[in-house]
């Protein structure tokens, strides 16, 4: 994933109206992309990304197994994927 491609998903959840839910392999804490890239734990409360995460956001999607990426318009997940490269494909198609 590059810069660009994290930077249409931003886009996108911001002009769309989405959240985009990010959930990685033996780790608790996730990533909420709601206009704005956000730490997030277990149970949804916003966290200090250092706290979360040692490492930037975009070597986080990098470098961490992700487990599934989620979709969601209002409190519906609307879609899944297992890569963000699926995610990006598709980003033209998604709506709220």
């Amino acid at each position: 994933m590059n810069l660009r491609d994290l930077e249409q998903v931003i886009d996108a959840s911001r002009t769309k109206g989405i959240k985009v839910l990010v959930r990685f392999k033996g780790i608790k804490n996730l990533i909420m992309i709601d206009g704005e890239i956000k730490a997030i734990n277990v149970e949804g409360l916003k966290i200090p990304w250092s706290r979360a995460f040692q490492k930037p956001p975009q070597v986080v999607i990098d470098t961490y197994p992700v487990e599934r990426i989620e979709v969601i318009c209002g409190d519906e997940v609307v879609a899944s994927y297992s890569s963000f490269n699926e995610l990006v494909k598709s980003l033209s198609m998604l709506e709220c």
